[in-house]
C-alpha cells in the first residue's frame, strides 16, 4: 500500500472535520493541514514511514503536531511534538493494544526471502517488525502506527481522532 493510498484513506476520514474547523489541506509530501492561531498557526501532519510497504511486514505512519510563525513541517516552532505526548495512560495502554492486534496478521516471509541472505544484524532489525510489543508506552515513546491494510488504518484512525479533536481544543484554548 503506497503512502499516497494511506493518506487519501486517512484525509478521507479526518479532513472533514477538520474543515469544519477552520483548517485548510496543504500540497506537501506529506497529509497536513494548519490553522491560524492567534499569532501563529496549529500544524499537524500524518507521515508515512519512508521504509515503504512491506508485503509481510506492513508499514506504519506517525502524527505530529506543532505550533510556529509558518504553516511549514517541521519550520522552526514555539511547540512540536508527537502524539504520546497527549496521550494518557489508558491511551498508551490501547496503542500497544492495537498495535499487537496488527502483530498478530503479520507472517514472516518464507525461508527464500532474500532478507535471510543478508547480514544477522539486518535480519534481526526486519524480524522485529513482527514481535509483539509487551510492555506499555510512554507519552516520550516514539510511537508510529503500524498497519497492514485498510482496516488497520481505520482503527488507528478511529482511536486518534478524539486525542486529535482534544488537542486542538486545547490549543485553541490555551496560549500555548
Amino acid at each position: 500500500m503506497k503512502s499516497t493510498e494511506v493518506y487519501r484513506i486517512i484525509n478521507k476520514i479526518i479532513f472533514p472535520e477538520l474543515k469544519s474547523l477552520g483548517f485548510k489541506k496543504t500540497k506537501s509530501g506529506m497529509l497536513e493541514f494548519f490553522k491560524a492561531l492567534k499569532e501563529h498557526y496549529l500544524v499537524c501532519w500524518f507521515q508515512c514511514s519512508q521504509e515503504g510497504f512491506d508485503a509481510y511486514a506492513g508499514s506504519k505512519f506517525v502524527f505530529e503536531v506543532q505550533i510556529s510563525k509558518t504553516n511549514d513541517i517541521g519550520s522552526p516552532s514555539i511547540f512540536r511534538e508527537r502524539i504520546p505526548f497527549f496521550l494518557t495512560v489508558d491511551d498508551l495502554a490501547r496503542v500497544t493494544e492495537l498495535e499487537n492486534k496488527v502483530k498478530d496478521k503479520l507472517r514472516l516471509p518464507p525461508n527464500t526471502h532474500d532478507i535471510f541472505g543478508m547480514d544477522e544484524n539486518i535480519q534481526r532489525w526486519y524480524k522485529k517488525k513482527f514481535e509483539k510489543v509487551d510492555n506499555t508506552y510512554t507519552n516520550s515513546s516514539d510511537i508510529w502506527f503500524v498497519y497492514f491494510d485498510e482496516t488497520d488504518i481505520n482503527n488507528w484512525i478511529e482511536f486518534l481522532q478524539p486525542i486529535i479533536r482534544k488537542v486542538i481544543f486545547d490549543f485553541e484554548q490555551s496560549d500555548y
